[in-house]
């Protein structure tokens, strides 16, 4: 009886959920068109739409092993963690690894960056190639 109470409260009161960043991956790898890829894939339209615009619900095993076939990638980079507010379920657990910290989008900054600024990124990179 105290395990299904425990389990109740910890279903209750800390909600988690794995969101598919299927539309980041792809970005990083430089799919132009990814809702024709998908398509191409096997996806259907409704469903390749709601994966790209972030409210798909559901992904199912075959279609994640597809989408790390071929984007040469783990589940670990196409799913994250989003925990609730307050919640404290993944502490200590190895979950807590999946939760993603935002990081730079270095595609959108540079596409943002005036022309003074590309020169001096151009620099830094040229420097960065050479050591």
């Amino acid at each position: 009886m105290t395990f299904f109470i425990y389990l109740y409260h910890l279903v209750t009161n800390y909600t988690i959920m794995f969101v598919l960043e299927i539309k980041e991956m792809f970005a990083q790898k430089g799919v132009v068109k990814p809702y024709a890829l998908l398509l191409r894939m096997g996806i259907p339209r409704t469903r390749a739409r709601m994966m790209l615009n972030g409210t798909n619900k559901n992904v199912n095993l075959a279609d994640l092993f597809k989408f790390c076939t071929y984007l040469n990638c783990t589940p670990k980079e196409l799913l994250k963690v989003v925990p609730t507010k307050g919640s404290i379920a993944l502490q200590n657990t190895p979950l807590q690894d999946w939760i993603k910290k935002e990081d730079v989008n270095l595609i959108h900054e540079m596409i943002s960056m005036t022309p003074e600024e590309m020169d001096k990124m151009k620099e830094f990179y040229k420097e960065l190639k050479s050591k």
